[in-house]
């Protein structure tokens, strides 16, 4: 059967500059017929484009496909073992990010509706790196390649406040910004951990949600801290290390975009000596 390039772009519902580009490519070869210059192509040559197309539907790029037109059956089962393990990793990944999602679903839609100001669960594991304190942005070479692992790597990256323990109790409520992914996700993506990149341990938090302003100053005191510091003292409790903050959303509230983040500060019941200190 002879097709002219006309009928094959019809019958494989492409165009026919996308055949003379495979053609050109080394997938087909077209025929010229005796008594005129008129090119054709045949069989073989819809069959090659089928598998071509086939293949790269699996994600094969066209040099892999190159490559595998001289594979033997065990060359061909290798790459596409290879490949197989490539989706499983995406898989993988999207499910990660899927859950991700879905988490901030909830949270958003528990910031949007919340009645009860605070309550008190388990924080995340995390693993976080800082880059900026205050006003000053940190470019240190060894902390901006562990941000980037941080922020590209891990499927699940949070955008984090930390307020210290002691600037709290010293009064100096300075917020620091960085990134963070769960801990667990830390050797699962490879993710790089140095100098730089610091643990918040999973434990016992008052969590509230709070609103700040994307540009411009940010009251910490009074838009972060306002409500769990009061529930706190009115339950008897104690802050017991960093205050964190996690980024749920950015949105547009009285023509000013605002940051909705989760606070948790952990904590601890106040013992009788804490009262006399």
């Amino acid at each position: 059967m002879k097709y002219k390039i006309s009928e094959l772009a019809t019958v494989l519902n492409v165009t026919t500059n996308t055949i003379r580009r495979y053609e050109k490519m080394g997938y087909i070869k077209s025929k010229r017929t005796q008594n005129s210059n008129y090119r054709y192509y045949n069989e073989d040559d819809l069959s090659t484009f089928m598998n071509v197309r086939l293949l790269r539907k699996y994600g094969f790029t066209h040099t892999e496909i190159g490559n595998m037109k001289n594979s033997d059956m065990a060359g061909l089962i290798s790459e596409y073992e290879r490949q197989m393990k490539k989706f499983d990793e995406q898989i993988n990944y999207l499910t990660n990010l899927r859950r991700r999602l879905k988490d901030d679903l909830i949270l958003m839609k528990k910031a949007e509706g919340i009645k009860q100001l605070c309550y008190i669960r388990e924080c995340v594991d995390l693993s976080y790196v800082i880059y900026q304190r205050r006003d000053e942005i940190l470019t240190e070479p060894q902390r901006i390649a562990a941000i980037q692992d941080h922020l590209y790597l891990s499927p699940e990256v949070l955008r984090v406040y930390l307020i210290r323990k002691p600037d709290v109790e010293n009064d100096r409520l300075i917020l620091n910004a960085g990134v963070a992914v769960k801990t667990a996700h830390v050797d699962r993506y490879n993710i790089i951990q140095n100098e730089y990149t610091e643990r918040y341990e999973k434990r016992k938090s008052l969590i509230s949600f709070a609103k700040l302003p994307v540009n411009g100053e940010k009251n910490v005191k009074e838009a972060l801290l306002k409500e769990p510091f009061q529930y706190m003292q009115e339950h008897n409790l104690k802050m017991n290390g960093d205050i964190i903050g996690i980024v749920i959303a950015n949105v547009i509230e009285d023509q000013q975009e605002m940051q909705y983040v989760l606070v948790g500060v952990p904590i601890v019941e106040m013992q009788p000596l804490d009262y006399l200190l």
